[in-house]
């Protein structure tokens, strides 16, 4: 009996193509398989949702290499023969991360421009193809491989990529050497001995490394995970998580008890959260660190947040924040009134303390008494008084607040407003004479004021105090090693809207940007000044959609306006910037 594998090879010249046409109306039409077959496929597909290729495989009604082969013919698409995966650009196959790949079976190939070319088994995974998109902001064109060649690639490459073996790390970077060990359990874990391992130097050494790498790459987070198999370590960068290492399994526990201790925490207590902190100085820079541990699974996972002293103080201002200009008037003009709240808005991990920490630098005078209440403290600013709330003690942002009104402040800022005793509190402390700054998390600008009435501050009164709300965003900037023009697509004209520029930037991917295109990041913004015309519709009780519908006829810019001026002018990516505000709009 003839190969199926020949008779579809020996068709492929013959036969048009056909790409309209399912799997099935294929396989028939080029006799590969009956209608009866494909029936029973079909039903055994309706019941176990796998692919049609797979279960006929399944069935042994074909070889996988048979179905391989008309994917090719059928999407236009190369074939990957074997050996193709076995070595690849580990910087590429990087790019998408790994839960990404193996959720999806696809490993990456290569990357031209915008563009990144995966290895799959289903062309027709949308979803795939969808997530590969949202995680690299690039174009996805794919290439057929065979599943289990695409699961060895991916156990091979991500290792390679990933396991940075730790016992090379500290002979070739450290001068030392592991002993392997067994694995010790939690539960039989001599707490004496485990302080022992936590002081011996490779274990101190690694720690040190882990930290050393994660500051001189600007990183602000470090995650240790533990696995049962081993422990991976990770670190944000321009938030996104990328690999740092994997550590063996037999080390997880002393390498959590040396950040418990260093951030003075209960060794011995693994059974709940902790939090803790510790400084240092680490490549010339010195560096708070905000740790938290989670009891998990395989053990305990540690977060540990790098948070520099002198970073806004030294790098930053007003101007390099990312404010366009008639921004950049509003809000300056807004944080040199005598008094009043200026509050930024928008999620976790968004600037708006820094832009609150660059705004006090920026008015900050020895003629003036400026005191802040933060959880935590985050930068610390020379001429500034700095209060660390401690909530385990009852001392909280109320309670600070009440005692700072005491102390004759000119400018209050509050890290945060989580309750009504602190809105009201802040309110009147900005309608008695003081300048208020303060974050909240709302998704606009203009929800601030409904926030504030709806947490229970009287619409008086926040329509009254309120000079300025700000919602921000953080969008990755074009990475100035690589950054290429080039002329925007069909669709790219259509997303962008308006006053489309010629040529569009973006980058092409470099070592010195981890292959991402993207180094830094800057802020965009919404600025909501309150006129008199917005505190009257406070006061009447308007909803939050009739206020930004009339902000925005009476020329508020939207985030989204925002970053596309950016773009427009080259310093992020269109992608970028419809990831982080598409649905604002």
């Amino acid at each position: 009996m003839p190969s199926r594998t020949s008779t579809c090879s020996r068709d492929n010249a013959n036969l048009k193509r056909r790409s309209d046409d399912g799997l099935g109306d294929i396989l028939i039409h080029r006799r590969l398989i009956t209608p009866q077959q494909i029936a029973a496929g079909v039903d055994r597909q309706r019941r176990t949702g796998q692919r049609l290729g797979k279960v006929l495989v399944d069935l042994g009604f074909l070889t996988e290499q048979t179905v391989l082969e008309v994917l090719s013919w059928q999407f236009d698409r190369a074939l990957v023969g074997q050996g193709g995966l076995a070595q690849l650009d580990v910087d590429v196959v990087k790019i998408i991360p790994e839960d990404v790949a193996r959720q999806n079976v696809v490993i990456a190939m290569e990357r031209s421009a915008r563009r990144i070319v995966v290895a799959t088994a289903d062309p027709l995974n949308v979803i795939a193809v969808d997530d590969i998109r949202r995680v690299t902001g690039l174009e996805v064109d794919f290439k057929i491989a065979p599943e289990v060649d695409i699961k060895a690639a991916i156990d091979r490459h991500y290792r390679a990529a990933v396991r940075e073996n730790v016992d090379d790390i500290l002979r070739q970077d450290l001068g030392i050497s592991l002993v392997s060990e067994s694995p010790a359990t939690e539960d039989t874990v001599d707490i004496k001995q485990l302080r022992t391992q936590a002081d011996d130097p490779p274990v101190v050494k690694l720690v040190n490394y882990v930290l050393t790498r994660a500051a001189a790459d600007g990183a602000s987070d470090v995650h240790i995970e533990p696995y049962d198999d081993r422990t991976r370590v990770r670190y944000r960068i321009d938030g996104l998580l990328y690999d740092l290492l994997e550590v063996p399994r037999q080390l997880h526990l002393a390498v959590v008890s040396r950040v418990k201790i260093l951030s003075r925490l209960d060794i011995a207590e693994r059974r709940l959260p902790q939090d803790g902190s510790f400084s240092a100085r680490i490549v010339g820079t010195h560096i708070d660190l905000r740790v938290s541990t989670l009891p998990t699974l395989f053990g305990e996972k540690i977060v540990m947040r790098l948070l520099q002293k002198e970073a806004v103080v030294q790098h930053y201002t007003l101007e390099s924040l990312g404010f366009e200009a008639e921004q950049f008037g509003v809000f300056r003009e807004a944080i040199r009134r005598p008094w009043g709240m200026v509050l930024m808005t928008g999620p976790t991990g968004s600037g708006k303390s820094t832009t609150l920490h660059t705004a006090l630098k920026a008015i900050k005078s020895p003629r003036k008494n400026i005191v802040t209440v933060e959880d935590p403290v985050e930068y610390r600013q020379p001429g500034i008084q700095q209060v660390q709330v401690k909530a385990e003690i009852g001392f909280d942002f109320a309670r600070s607040l009440r005692s700072i009104l005491r102390q004759d402040p000119d400018i209050i800022m509050l890290g945060e407003i989580r309750d009504a005793e602190t809105a009201q509190i802040a309110v009147r402390a900005a309608l008695t004479g003081h300048l208020v700054f303060s974050t909240l998390h709302t998704n606009d600008s203009v929800s601030t004021l409904t926030r504030l009435v709806n947490i229970g501050v009287e619409p008086f009164l926040v329509a009254s105090a309120v000079n300025l709300a700000a919602a921000q965003r953080l969008v990755r900037k074009i990475c100035r090693d690589c950054r290429e023009p080039y002329a925007p697509t069909a669709d790219e004209r259509e997303l962008f809207g308006f006053d489309i520029p010629e040529t569009f930037y973006r980058g092409r991917g470099c070592k010195n940007c981890r292959n991402t295109g993207y180094s830094g990041r800057l802020a965009i913004y919404e600025l909501f000044p309150i006129t008199a015309e917005i505190r009257g519709m406070v006061l009447q009780g308007v909803d939050a959609d009739t206020i930004r519908k009339h902000a925005m006829d009476t020329g508020m810019g939207s985030l989204q306006a925002s970053g596309l001026r950016k773009v427009r002018s080259g310093v992020t990516t269109l992608e970028e910037v419809l990831a982080v505000v598409a649905d604002q709009e």
